[in-house]
């Protein structure tokens, strides 16, 4: 369960999975990726079972990057987050991402 940035960023460390429910490019939408690389300025993620697929091998094998702007832009609801390009309109048009961390509690 997640109530803020803080707890979001604690739970995507490298290795943690999450499944994306929406995202600002369709193709994206119900992929399963894991953590790669995460720091204070976002994280990289690839798709764990797709060793040559494009996200996975974005960034010179580092993945796919999301940086994680301010804790405005984002929306939290249980183990969900979403990712907005907007600190104030929180609509579907203004949706980067949203993700259910898998295993989060």
């Amino acid at each position: 369960m997640f109530k803020n940035l803080t707890q979001l960023k604690k739970a995507l460390v490298p290795g943690a999975k999450f499944e994306i429910i929406a995202h600002c490019r369709p193709e994206c939408v119900g992929q399963h990726r894991m953590v790669n690389i995460a720091n204070t300025m976002g994280f990289y993620s690839i798709i764990p079972d797709e060793p040559q697929s494009k996200v996975t091998n974005a960034n010179c094998g580092k993945g796919s990057w999301l940086g994680w702007s301010k804790s405005a832009y984002w929306e939290f609801d249980g183990d969900t987050a979403t990712l907005y390009d907007n600190d104030e309109l929180h609509t579907e048009d203004r949706l980067i991402i949203k993700i259910r961390v898998e295993g989060a509690a």
